[in-house]
């Protein structure tokens, strides 16, 4: 069954449920129709649609302050519930068609709210008056909550209006079960009310006189489930007849102190199909065996929690209904667990409902069977919870398999903590084992027999200390999940042999310290494998074979998480080829080394809470590949990720794969040169940002600038080398041979061992030495001829600088052979750069055909600096000539100051007859025209001089030219 009203949960529960329900429990082959249909679940949708977390922190500190607070609500729009538009109405929160007014303090119903609503919240309120006509201005309200507020009585017109009302909530408030408090006629208008809360109200089970309001709820006529404290020695009174509808009658979810149940008390309603008197301290003693006789209708029955109510009063009081159609019994810790052990014998098995479906009776200190009754049990039982009791081993688990019916069997220990005993335990007679001779004595091989049609085994908490050494199951059986959580198997050696259909293996908190190979040999078709929170750390570390997990080939799911892992072998899922998920979550593991490469259906791996700081490149391109097939969640929550530039590249993938949630919720930092790790609250946005401007990879900008200067230096050194590449050849092979003693300095000796160096062409040979060779050697002239005259075994570049320098001139016998000898072109090299080198003229050229300029272009830096003399010598005689006319030009001035002279002295001669006062002047001038003609005598004198130096430059610039044209004679 449902709990509701999560408020309620967080207020009202003072006791924990002893019964734990885990994540790999049985309860998914449960069938969810044994719940018997409540209206009153109603709210729990209500819930999930518009009760917000804040909603419940507003609420906590409202009831934690000693002054009612005034608190808003915050909308959320992220909670993917589909919404229209929110206005607030003096604090209320309204969406579309429903407001929620609760935690406001309020002291009256607001009258403001708009009129069309249909559900409204006034819970953890200050309301202690409901006037007249309250709601009439709200009457298409469907949902009224008002519990947790001050009302101690209500008014006739309290509700009226409210004709399509379904579910009202007046629980927790100081609604004391009086006529006065709920006067005739209250609940007239909720003619559509299927649910009434009336519970947890205060005093009720203190006062004396109490008596359920029939009267007023037998206007009730829709009314489906009802929920009602309980006091002592209740009584449901004639007018609840009146309640044809009503299904479900509720004591468990408030105060329920009844103790006693007479014969008569639940004669007027017969018509209910699920009673829950759950944690009502009722007494074995006080409970009529007929009671329950009049419930007719019943299919459920809650009774737990009633722990001095006895396993045997109970049981006498079942057997008288045991042929009603009752599908589901509740009987959770109803005997105390002070109490001795009890044998559940003949009497007991036969007393439960024939048409029993659904049993659960933990916590009852039941210890063992005798022999055959489990086989009177109920043909039709499926479902069996039998924890928190003190099962041992004996005969009786040989007549499991007469349980044909069942697929659930929970033997399951419990953790439950009972409470010291007010009183003293009363031990009860012929239901306690007495002795042992109910155990298990035979000696034959230990097979354990299952019902055949068995899906689900729950043994967690039964105590079993054990090397889990072979352990046999009848073969004929249809087990699917074996549960062994929270026993004690250091070892696991078996094999288990028998669970051929078993799907689902849990071996969780046992304290698993190694497996043996040979465990799970007999398991083929096991999906999944949970060995959660044990200690295979030195196993997974040091002793894994690799063939433990080689016959799971079938194998879904392994959940190794909580194992205080640190480092895990590579291999560990060689074989297990077909894993969808993986939890190796809260382990110390600092890297992940494990190979994932075979798992091509991997879809969940989970290493939250674990020390890793990044994930290899392996698994990175493996997840990427899966991602173009399907969908793959990797979380890595709470791990210290490493956010520095060695795993920048990591960041980046991690933040932009598909496998991660895109929010990153509790994700965490650890950044350089510090310790701890820190969350992160913008997804990495900002650390990435952080970490590109500091991380930025310039290696690729340097490589570019050292190559484009290493390229610009190659050039220059390359265009140096090749400008200069004559000089450097010619300096080369001088220094060679100076080191090697072969020359000295002619340049300074001025002592030369030929007149004349002859290069020329191998084609022109016979000219060479038929004719100039001899003509030379006619006229006294030493000759060295290119090829005869060269050393033996020396390198002929070496033969050449030799020539040239030993050689007065270098002759060139210029054709067009010549022209396309290389050789020729270094002699011809060698000889000018050893006339730039020395100062003194080297080459003559003897131009033995005619060759047009055009094709002369490779002597041209020899001729070239010729033809600049000639020009240099034309510019010289320009300038010469310019300097005779300027010569000229000063002569005409000196000519034109004596005319001006001989003016002045016949100004003067006048001035002189003119004044003889001016006689003195007149001298005066005329001395100083004598000073101006002497002058002019220099200038004359200096005329003459320069006209002569003119000459003179005229001279040798026709010296000049006339060697210049010698020059070109030769060349011709």
């Amino acid at each position: 069954m449902k709990k509701v009203l999560i408020l309620m949960v967080i207020t009202w529960i003072e006791v924990a449920w002893p019964i734990k329900i885990y994540d790999d429990d049985c309860i998914e082959y449960l069938q969810e129709s044994q719940s018997q249909e409540d209206a009153c679940d109603w709210d729990a949708n209500y819930f999930k649609e518009t009760f917000k977390p804040d909603v419940v922190n507003n609420v906590k500190d409202y009831l934690e302050s000693t002054h009612p607070k005034t608190l808003g609500l915050v909308s959320s729009e992220d909670d993917g519930v589909p919404r229209l538009s929110s206005k607030i109405h003096d604090q209320c929160t309204c969406r579309s068609i429903s407001c929620n007014c609760t935690g406001l303090g309020l002291k009256n119903v607001p009258n403001n709210l708009p009129h069309s609503i249909q559900e409204l919240r006034l819970d953890y309120n200050a309301i202690a008056v409901l006037p007249n006509c309250t709601f009439c201005r709200y009457s298409q309200l469907n949902y009224l909550d008002l519990s947790f507020n001050n009302l101690t009585h209500l008014q006739v017109g309290s509700f009226w209006g409210l004709v399509n009302l379904i579910w009202l909530n007046l629980g927790n408030n100081s609604l004391v079960y009086f006529k006065e408090t709920f006067p005739n006629g209250v609940f007239s208008d909720l003619v559509s009310l299927r649910c009434l809360k009336l519970h947890s109200n205060p005093n009720s089970h203190h006062q004396t006189g109490l008596h359920f309001p029939d009267e007023v709820l037998a206007n009730l006529t829709n009314l489906e489930s009802l929920y009602l404290d309980g006091f002592h020695s209740l009584v449901f009174g004639e007018h609840f007849k009146n309640l044809t509808k009503l299904k479900t009658l509720d004591l468990s979810q408030g105060y329920c102190n009844i103790k006693s149940l007479s014969k008569s008390a639940l004669s007027n309603i017969y018509q209910i199909s699920k009673l829950n008197l759950s944690g009502c301290n009722l007494q074995g003693d006080n409970l009529n065996n007929d009671v329950f006789k009049p419930l007719v209708n019943l299919k459920l029955l809650d009774i737990s929690f009633n722990t001095d109510l006895g396993v045997k009063s109970f049981m006498s009081a079942l057997k008288e209904i045991r042929h009603y159609n009752i599908t589901t019994l509740i009987m959770n810790f109803i005997e105390s667990s002070y109490s001795p052990s009890i044998f559940i014998n003949h009497d007991i098995t036969a007393s439960f409902p024939t048409s029993l479906i659904y049993l659960e009776a933990q916590g009852n200190n039941f210890e063992s069977i005798e022999t055959g009754a489990l086989q009177l049990l109920p043909p039709n039982l499926t479902y069996i919870i039998v924890g928190a009791n003190r099962f041992l081993y004996g005969e009786y688990f040989n007549d499991l398999y007469t349980l044909k019916s069942v697929k659930v069997l929970k033997l399951n220990g419990g953790a439950y903590l009972p409470n010291i005993p007010k009183y003293v335990p009363q031990p009860e007679g012929d239901t306690r084992c007495s002795s042992p001779q109910h155990m298990f004595t035979s000696s034959r091989p230990l097979i354990i027999t299952l019902p055949p049609n068995l899906l689900c085994l729950d043994l967690r908490f039964t105590g079993l200390r054990y090397r889990l050494t072979e352990l046999t199951f009848n073969s004929s059986n249809s087990l699917e999940s074996l549960i062994f959580c929270n026993n004690y198997f250091p070892l696991l050696q078996g094999p288990i042999i028998g669970l051929h259909k078993i799907l689902k293996l849990f071996i969780s908190d046992s304290s698993v310290k190694d497996i043996a190979p040979q465990m799970f040999q007999y398991l083929g078709a096991l999906q999944e494998l949970r060995l959660r929170n044990d200690q295979l750390q030195d196993f997974f570390e040091h002793n894994i074979n690799q063939k433990v997990f080689k016959h799971l080939k079938n194998l879904r799911i392994i959940d190794l998480s909580k194992n205080a892992l640190t480092t895990v072998q590579k291999k560990i899922f060689k074989n297990l080829n077909l894993l969808e998920e993986v939890d190796m979550s809260q382990n110390n593991m600092w890297a992940f080394n494990v190979s994932i490469l075979n798992l091509f259906n991997l879809s969940l791996l989970n290493l939250s809470h674990t020390q890793l700081s990044t994930l290899p490149l392996e698994t990175r391109q493996h997840i990427d590949q899966l991602l173009t097939y399907h969908s793959v969640v990797i979380d890595l929550s709470y791990a210290p990720i490493q956010c520095d530039c060695t795993n920048i590249d990591f960041l980046k993938w991690m933040t932009s794969s598909r496998a991660f949630d895109a929010n990153f919720p509790n994700y965490m930092c650890r950044y350089e040169n510090t310790s701890s790790a820190v969350l992160i609250q913008d997804a990495y946005m900002e650390t990435l940002q952080f970490l590109g401007r500091r991380c930025a990879d310039h290696s690729i900008l340097f490589l570019v600038v050292i190559s484009a200067t290493l390229c610009m230096v190659s050039f220059v050194v390359v265009a140096v080398l090749y400008r200069f590449r004559w000089r450097l050849r010619y300096v080369y092979y001088a220094a060679y041979l100076m080191v090697k003693g072969q020359i000295k300095n002619t340049a300074k000796s001025e002592q030369f061992h030929y007149d004349v160096f002859i290069s020329y062409a191998y084609k022109d040979e016979d000219f060479i030495l038929g004719n100039l060779v001899p003509e030379l050697t006619e006229r006294k002239l030493s000759v060295l001829v290119h090829g005869r005259d060269f050393a033996v075994g020396e390198f002929i570049a070496s033969n050449i600088v030799t020539a040239v320098k030993e050689s007065r001139k270098t002759l060139v016998v210029l054709t067009r052979n010549l022209l396309n000898s290389t050789w020729c072109n270094f002699e011809m090299q060698m000889a000018n750069m050893e006339s730039v080198h020395t100062g003194r003229p080297v080459l003559v050229f003897l131009i033995k055909e005619s060759i047009p300029t055009t094709e002369l272009t490779s002597f041209h830096f020899i001729i070239h600096p010729r033809k600049k003399n000639i020009e240099r010598s034309h510019q010289n005689i320009e300038i010469s000539h310019q300097n005779i006319e300027r010569s000229h030009q000063n002569i005409e001035r000196s000519h034109q100051n004596i005319e001006r002279s001989h003016q002045n002295i016949e100004r003067s001669h006048q001035n002189i007859e003119r004044s003889h006062q001016n006689i003195e002047r007149s001298h005066q001038n005329i001395e100083r025209s004598h000073q101006n003609i002497e002058r002019s005598h220099q200038n004359i004198e200096r005329s003459h001089q320069n006209i002569e130096t003119s000459h003179q430059n005229i001279e040798r610039s026709h010296q000049n030219i006339n060697s210049s044209h010698v020059s070109e004679v030769q060349l011709n």
